[in-house]
């Protein structure tokens, strides 16, 4: 009965608010309704949360601990941007498989994996993947892009990764400047962004994205239990993986929209509303450049500028921040 399970899944998902009746079911696919409680069963079997009443019929209302290709499939179904998906137990990291399949594929797509071995975030700094608590993914966005805009894409990228978190978890996440996601001062989000394409016009962009979605605190190493949270740990409840996928890639399709109509300055004051560096003196480092002092302003290319303590003014691209 695999075969009628992504049919069956599509119509529990969007009518998951309800339920279906087997009869239903059997007539809105023309299949039989030993086929519909057959396919129930297997969902049941692959981890999928089924509630059954006499009478009234199917609800779904959970999901596989792991991510389910048929349930990736229709997530991705939805989107508005990105046309395919590839979903893996393990890979070294999403960022190199995408990168091998830009060589087959010139589309928009995802990949994401259960586990990452080698997974790693801005500044070539490992990140720890474990299986089933987060979301370790790369979108891949084929576009031509001028080169001198791309400066901006973290900034639109981090604002939608921010809501997002808000909006599913109800954490306060703020934005580390430029692209770092932040709840109570614990980093719960990263993402390293790359490019290839010609020398003043870029092609493809592929973002690896990493959010701790379901870490209880003490999974986190020692050395990083004071650094790092997620949003269970934050609010201490847990998160469903598959709605936080599918409202994530709402929002940044919707960012990547506005990244190619409009400049930062139309969205700097609602990132600057969203950032956790305002106020605070902090160490930034920039290549060999370190200052120690209080950001003061966010100019409308996505510089930041920093006082020190002899009241000069510094401006950063990209710097390296120690909260």
């Amino acid at each position: 009965m695999a075969k009628y399970k992504g049919d069956i899944l599509e119509l529990l998902y969007h009518n998951r608010s309800t339920y279906l009746s087997g009869q239903t079911i059997a007539e809105r696919l023309a299949i039989s309704r030993t086929a519909v409680w057959k396919t129930i069963e297997l969902l049941k079997q692959q981890g999928f949360r089924v509630h059954s009443v006499q009478n009234k019929g199917y609800q779904l209302t959970g999901f596989p601990e792991e991510w389910d290709q048929d349930m990736m499939a229709l997530i991705i179904k939805q989107s508005s941007y990105f046309k395919r998906r590839f979903v893996y137990k393990e890979v070294t990291s999403t960022q190199l498989v995408a990168k091998e399949k830009l060589l087959e594929i010139d589309e928009p797509f995802i990949v994401i994996s259960e586990v990452q071995t080698a997974g790693r975030g801005r500044f070539n700094r490992s990140w720890d993947s474990q299986g089933t608590k987060g979301l370790w993914m790369t979108a891949v966005f084929r576009r031509d892009v001028p080169l001198q805009k791309m400066m901006s894409f973290n900034l639109f990228l981090s604002l939608a990764i921010a809501k997002t978190i808000r909006r599913m978890s109800g954490a306060e996440a703020k934005i580390k400047w430029p692209n770092d996601i932040y709840i109570d001062d614990r980093k719960c989000c990263g993402f390293l962004t790359e490019i290839s394409g010609e020398a003043a016009l870029i092609q493809n962009i592929i973002c690896g994205i990493g959010i701790n979605l379901n870490h209880e605190a003490s999974d986190f190493q020692q050395d990083l239990a004071v650094k790092a949270t997620s949003l269970k740990a934050a609010t201490g409840h847990p998160v469903n993986r598959y709605q936080f996928l599918e409202e994530l890639l709402i929002e940044i399709e919707a960012a990547f929209r506005q990244f190619l109509v409009l400049d930062f300055k139309d969205i700097k004051d609602e990132y600057g509303q969203y950032s956790n560096i305002w106020q605070r003196k902090l160490r930034y480092t920039e290549g060999t450049t370190v200052v120690e002092g209080v950001a003061v302003e966010i100019l409308d290319d996505g510089r930041l500028v920093v006082q020190d303590e002899k009241g000069t003014l510094h401006h950063f691209m990209s710097a390296d921040i120690e909260i």
